[in-house]
């Protein structure tokens, strides 16, 4: 039984192979940092996307809370989030902007959306399996790119301005302390990408056949 142990340490600790780490980590660096590279015209065309989607999914809250999406020159927060409270009308009978959030786009998505291109595109699979995985990152790592743009605006509707999001004391504490963690905080997110790469880029097959080659490396 002691063997036993012995050689399943041993395979383990074989699998992961100094070379193989090595090319894994400077292709994944270099495509990282070719998709972070300032592109003519990526950023904005990502900006545009990302506000049009987020108008899509996010236009109003409760019966009197409504939220915009503006987009700005600013080099730091290329959009603008903007609060409406459909009881503060103007005198021109249009509603007044009662509160506003500046976000950054490249920051909150398109980092960990590349972060998580880079880790498949490393990953020393086939391409169909590239592709499969890309698909299904995709997905999962833009549902969580939602998730964060959503706790932004529970934030924003949340503040004293509008008070539409109402927590008692406790509560508020918490959902403050939750945006600082998992919203605010970027590495967060990049651990989020991590999740999800191991989750679509492996199956449970691939430590067996990884093992199975360790152990008869005459037939590899």
């Amino acid at each position: 039984m002691g063997n036993i142990k012995s050689n399943t340490e041993t395979v383990l600790f074989k699998l992961i192979q100094p070379k193989q780490v090595i090319r894994f980590l400077c292709l994944f660096v270099f495509v990282y940092l070719l998709l972070m590279a300032p592109w003519p015209g990526l950023k904005a065309a990502y900006s545009k996307s990302y506000k049009a989607g987020s108008a899509f999914l996010f236009k109003s809250f409760g019966a009197k809370g409504i939220v915009r999406f503006r987009q700005q020159s600013d080099p730091g927060n290329d959009i603008n989030i903007i609060f409406y409270n459909r009881d503060h009308i103007g005198r021109d009978g249009k509603m007044v902007a009662v509160g506003n959030i500046p976000y950054n786009s490249r920051r909150y998505g398109f980092i960990f959306t590349a972060f998580l291109t880079a880790l498949i595109l490393a990953t020393p699979l086939s391409w169909r399996r590239k592709g499969r995985a890309l698909f299904g990152g995709f997905f999962l790592i833009h549902c969580f790119i939602v998730l964060i743009l959503g706790m932004w605006i529970l934030y924003g509707f949340n503040k004293e301005s509008l008070s539409l999001f109402v927590l008692n004391p406790f509560w508020n504490r918490v959902f403050l302390l939750a945006i600082d963690v998992f919203v605010r905080n970027l590495t967060f997110g990049l651990i989020v990408s991590v999740f999800i790469w191991i989750l679509v880029s492996f199956r449970r097959e691939d430590l067996t056949k990884f093992l199975i080659r360790e152990k008869n490396p005459s037939k590899s």
